[in-house]
């Protein structure tokens, strides 16, 4: 019997992987896959990064699924404060 896990919960499982690349990877194909399971996933990711590339990518990832949650995800990541994510924010919010 082969695992049963999905392709999807693959993607969602990596974004706690300890490497930061095989982590923007993961951002990048939820976003391009729009997988709305993972939003709870990328908000824990958000509160625990610092890495404005990171916080780049999710804000992307959460714009391309584009939900009223990701869009409050996005507006939580602006509350940082950190002026290179929040000026990528404001040109995709726009």
């Amino acid at each position: 019997m082969r695992g049963s896990i999905s392709y999807d919960d693959k993607i969602i499982l990596s974004l706690d992987h300890p490497i930061l690349d095989i982590r923007m990877v993961s951002i990048k194909l939820v976003g391009d896959k729009r997988i709305k399971r993972a939003l709870s996933k990328l908000s824990d990711l958000a509160n625990k990064s610092s890495d404005p590339l990171e916080l780049i990518a999710i804000c992307k990832a959460l714009k391309q699924i584009d939900s009223d949650e990701a869009i409050d995800i996005i507006g939580r990541i602006k509350q940082k404060n950190n002026k290179i994510v929040n000026d990528y924010i404001d040109e995709i919010m726009s």
